[in-house]
């Protein structure tokens, strides 16, 4: 590991030097500039606002404070087009040299109506698929909340919960699925770990260091894989520049917890001259073992490192970049916490590339185009030590696994005509290679590669209605190879897939609009579904595979409504999915005789899924504001058993009151969930529980600014359990209070 960490590296410190010596003295020395800001109509800064100089390839997007830089045009009358999604676009008339020192604020109006379901796109360079999630969570919004893990960030938002086995492995569940069903992907593309195979393994990255974080559902997510149904997570790291501002910008760093003893870091600088730009950032996390109002969980400890750099030249309109990073992550298993003898530790590294290009065009069909091109190498380690006197008498490595994943996306840019509102074409191919090691081998090697083509248009009908649509058709093909535990293995699967989605959203009055959706996934059994066949010992369990599952077919159906008014909104959302052949795992009842863990089984049945999510927001004065959110999630096998689905989160529902001036702000919120009843054959229940909390924060400065924020969770210490928890102990419950305090300075 240390000689693999140290040529990591001296690769990532040539790649620095590389990038950096194309910025020039004069680029970093250039003061011929136009400053501003962008903010809300509440005074609140937007981040990710693009300014355009109208005829001009000069252009900028704003930071986390909201400002801006950009290069100064020539002596004359000028127009700059602010533009942000979700707001109503603003043309600003300058005149230059007469206000080249001043700094302008602007202020954009928010739509009165935005389509949270529905597609939404826009033109930018290297963001050829545009969307408009259901959720964003900015740069503020992340520090703001637990960062431990993605799991623990999302946790709790309308429709979404968490599979967890402490701290390090939580991974978001949305509308109750969870796995190959939620595609994660870091800017856009997929991060080639092994996430969704099982409940032991991290999602690996660290929220603290992102820009953005956006959960994804409609017909945008067929661009990115066929079998979300339940959504798309995408992560922005931001590690290949696409739009920026001139000059040097960043931030630094830090935050503790005191519910897992746990101390992080985080920061990026970042420079952008006229033509080139380039980051570096960075962030370490050391998390102590979690505790519960019973005491501390042993094996719940995480520490995590990662570092990036990249880098990108515009010319014109055409864009192109790339960037390196490392990832690595080591965390605590609780396969046994009453064991002090014995403990199960993960360690897992990511390397990987990443590069893009853009280049407008001017054919009869499209009017840009964008390459994209990923490559990681992934390694993943499950250890066994055994102690005795506090001295380590046996370790053994249970599982290992090295992947190699690569990726190729080609995607068009509609041209527009008509009423049609936008629309991306596109074509990606994906690779990967597995080696599966250790004592209890999981499954076969295995390779694979698949090959797909899509298209997605949004089209207005009328003012007040439009449609949105598009499809996916993919070739996939996996192939079994022996190693040392399978010596035998199936033959290659190979598939035809089909996925697509279609809706349509009306406004029907200025405050009152909705929408319908439909969609058809398709999902191939991963590795471990069909092949698995050995003691799994950090997921706490035996898994056995089912070679002959077939495919998931889900069709689903959507419906929202939605009124927004100068003072709040209100939102009601409703959903169904049946799904054919739905693989999932469940208890067999029978236990493994060495260590008696339970024995679990791959299966496939029909089932259903419905549910819906209800949300309402009022603001009672400028800064005072109310808000509550309900979700709620059925799952059952289909035919006359209905017989209940494993994991399935329960009613749950948020209530939050605060203050917000925009420099300060502070609130109080309410979590609960009630108890989980309607458990699978073998699944133990949970009880109900509410939660108290508190945030408050302060922001201090302009341009440069101080970020300082504290929260309080589960303020009175309440044992509770989360019914997605995987802790085979059931008694054992979820943290206990928790006081986490975070500071960043942006420059």
């Amino acid at each position: 590991m240390n000689m693999s960490y140290i040529k990591n590296k001296k690769v990532l410190w040539v790649l620095i030097l590389i990038l950096s010596s194309i910025l020039s003295p004069e680029d970093i020395m250039a003061e011929n500039h136009i400053k501003g800001y962008v903010f809300d109509v509440d005074s609140h800064p937007l981040q990710g606002a693009t300014i355009q100089i109208i005829g001009t390839d000069h252009g900028a997007v704003t930071r986390e404070d909201g400002a801006f830089t950009l290069q100064r045009p020539e002596p004359g009358e000028w127009e700059l087009l602010v533009r942000f999604i979700g707001y109503n676009q603003k043309i600003i008339e300058i005149n230059i040299p007469e206000e080249q020192d001043t700094i302008f604020r602007i202020y954009l109006e928010a739509d009165l109506f935005t389509w949270d379901e529905m597609l939404v796109t826009g033109r930018m360079h290297g963001q050829m698929a545009r969307y408009q999630p259901i959720q964003r969570f900015n740069a503020v919004d992340i520090i703001q909340k637990n960062t431990t893990s993605l799991g623990t960030l999302l946790d709790g938002q309308p429709g979404v919960s968490m599979r967890s086995l402490g701290q390090a492995p939580a991974r978001p569940v949305i509308r109750g699925m969870d796995g190959e069903r939620i595609q994660m992907l870091q800017n856009g593309m997929r991060m080639g770990d092994v996430s969704s195979t099982a409940h032991d393994h991290a999602v690996i990255v660290d929220p603290s260091g992102v820009d953005q974080i956006d959960i994804i559902r409609g017909p945008s997510s067929l661009i990115y894989g066929s079998s979300a149904m339940g959504g798309v997570v995408n992560i922005h790291s931001g590690d290949i520049p696409t739009v920026w501002s001139e000059g040097v910008s960043g931030y630094g760093g830090m935050e503790g917890q005191t519910g897992m003893q746990s101390l992080a870091g985080s920061g990026r600088i970042a420079h952008g001259s006229e033509k080139k730009a380039f980051n570096l950032r960075g962030s370490y996390r050391n998390t102590g073992d979690m505790k519960t109002p019973n005491g501390s969980i042993p094996g719940t400890d995480v520490q995590a490192w990662h570092v990036s750099a990249g880098g990108a030249v515009r010319s014109n309109e055409r864009v192109g970049g790339l960037s390196i990073s490392f990832n690595h992550h080591e965390y605590g298993i609780p396969e046994d916490p009453f064991d002090e003898n014995e403990e199960v530790h993960l360690s897992m590294s990511r390397l990987s590339a990443q590069a893009m290009m853009y280049q407008p065009v001017s054919t009869r069909l499209f009017s840009g185009a964008e390459l994209k091109m990923g490559y990681h190498f992934y390694t993943h380690e499950e250890w066994e030590t055994e102690w005795e006197n506090n001295q380590i008498v046996e370790e053994d490595l249970e599982l290992s696994v090295d992947q190699h994943f690569f990726q190729t996306d080609l995607l068009f840019r509609n041209r527009l005509s008509g009423r049609r509102t936008d629309g991306t074409t596109g074509f990606t191919f994906h690779y990967f290679n597995r080696k599966v090691g250790g004592d209890e081998a999981l499954t076969p090697n295995a390779s694979g590669w698949s090959l797909a083509t899509f298209i997605v248009e949004e089209i207005e009908l009328s003012d007040v209605v439009s449609v949105q649509g598009g499809v996916r058709f993919e070739w996939n093909v996996m192939e079994p190879l022996t190693n040392e535990l399978f010596s035998q293995v199936e033959d290659r699967r190979s598939r035809g897939i089909v996925a697509a989605s279609a809706g349509m959203s009306v406004q029907m009055t200025s405050s009152l609009g909705g929408g319908l959706q439909l969609s058809r996934a398709h999902r191939t059994p991963s590795v471990e579904e069909l092949y698995a066949d050995a003691l799994h010992l950090a997921a706490g369990r035996y898994e056995r595979g089912e070679p002959d599952l077939k495919d998931e077919k889900g069709y689903g159906a959507d419906i929202f409504l939605q009124y927004e008014t100068a003072r709040g909104y209100m939102k009601v959302a409703g959903f169904v999915n049946r799904i054919h052949d739905y693989i999932s795992i469940r208890p067999t009842g029978e236990r493994e005789p060495v260590r008696g863990l339970p024995v679990m089984h791959y299966f496939g049945t029909d089932a259903i899924l419905y549910g819906g999510e209800a949300e309402m927001r009022v603001q009672w004065i400028d800064d005072l504001y109310s808000s509550v959110h309900l979700d709620y999630v059925v799952g059952e096998e289909r035919g006359t058993s209905r017989e209940p689905l494993p994991y399935m989160p329960p009613l749950k529902g948020f209530f939050q009151t605060g203050y917000d001036t925009g420099k300060w702000w502070a609130d109080i919120h309410l979590r609960w969930g009630l108890s989980q009843k309607r458990i699978a054959e073998n699944e133990e229940r949970t009880g109900g529980y509410m939660l108290t909390g508190m945030n408050a924060g302060v922001r201090l400065g302009n341009a440069r600014f101080h970020h300082v924020a504290l929260s309080m969770e589960n303020i009175f210490d309440v044992t509770w359990r989360d019914h997605l928890s995987r802790i085979e102990q059931r008694d054992i419950p979820m943290m206990g209070r928790n006081i986490r305090l975070s500071y960043r300075y942006h420059f």
